[in-house]
């Protein structure tokens, strides 16, 4: 896959940015594009024109591109390559029309998930995967975090989610998964409101401000789920750093009711015991959070 190089939404001048992307959803799922030269799909968003700033581009191209006329929109990050730089933008769209007679596309259509067919699959499955941790961070804002340097040392000082964290200021944050004594994992389906809408996932979270790992992976099964942890089942098996986060996955063995799981409203909508070969599926379908170390924890393909 060709690499990008992404950065802060202001750390590339405006004056630098051609390319303006706009990942736009309407109640809860994607409003992708066709153009009419091509049978592939792609998210609205084009060149600048004369006079322009990369922000006015970015709202032409969705009106034009998929008939919004009420939306709010919201810069993700910028990206360059070797030939061009942009800004990927995050749309909430309220209402659409028609597209008009200048458009050039054929037709927008609402998407669940994206499409295996992209016109440009490598840039739009890196932003994509941005833009859900935008919309991530977006999501309960107004908690706390310990901030830690990059050493993992905690600094004293405490950041509110929601505001952009500093360069060299990095927070917690832990996935759990649980296993039962079949070899089956709980997996719940996260809401439509959150990022990487409606798709399957382990429970996991931000570590809260005076929480340890251990005590945030028991604090976020608890609330996410209702059940109770044995902190003797449980294991660190993984902890690696990735944009501004520490990230700790924790691998419980434990036996679990699924009848007794209790979804957090705003959180998660659906609930599953689900083996490696169901959440293999799941990933293949695009429906599975899109974790990189999946494998260390399933498995290799067969």
């Amino acid at each position: 896959m060709k690499e990008f190089v992404f950065a802060r939404p202001f750390e590339i001048p405006d004056s630098e940015l051609s390319i303006a992307v706009i990942f736009a959803r309407f109640e809860g799922r994607w409003m992708l594009c066709r153009h009419k030269a091509r049978k592939t799909w792609e998210t609205p968003g084009g060149h600048r024109e004369n006079g322009e700033t990369i922000l006015e581009a970015a709202r032409r191209e969705l009106m034009e591109e998929t008939g919004a006329e009420d939306f709010k929109i919201a810069p993700v990050c910028a990206v360059r390559d070797e030939a061009y730089a942009g800004m990927v933008y995050f749309a909430e769209v309220k209402a659409f029309k028609a597209l008009p007679a200048i458009s050039e596309m054929a037709e927008m259509r609402l998407f669940e998930f994206l499409p295996e067919s992209l016109t440009y699959p490598e840039l739009c499955i890196s932003a994509f995967n941005r833009v859900q941790g935008y919309l991530n961070i977006q999501s309960n804002a107004g908690e706390l975090w310990d901030v830690y340097d990059e050493n993992r040392n905690i600094t004293g000082r405490v950041h509110r989610r929601g505001d952009e964290m500093k360069l060299g200021e990095y927070h917690l944050v832990v996935h759990v998964w649980i296993q039962n004594s079949l070899g089956e994992y709980l997996i719940t389906k996260r809401a439509p409101n959150k990022g990487f809408p409606n798709m399957w996932e382990t429970t996991g979270g931000s570590a809260l401000q005076g929480d340890d790992s251990l005590t945030a992976a028991l604090r976020e099964v608890k609330e996410e789920t209702g059940l109770t942890l044995d902190p003797e089942n449980g294991k660190c098996i993984l902890s690696y750093r990735r944009g501004d986060a520490f990230t700790d996955v924790w691998l419980f063995t434990q036996d679990f009711d699924l009848e007794k799981v209790v979804l957090q409203e705003g959180e998660t909508s659906d609930k599953m015991k689900a083996d490696k070969h169901k959440i293999r599926a799941l990933e293949k379908e695009g429906a599975f959070v899109p974790f990189r170390y999946l494998s260390k924890i399933l498995g290799e393909d067969e």
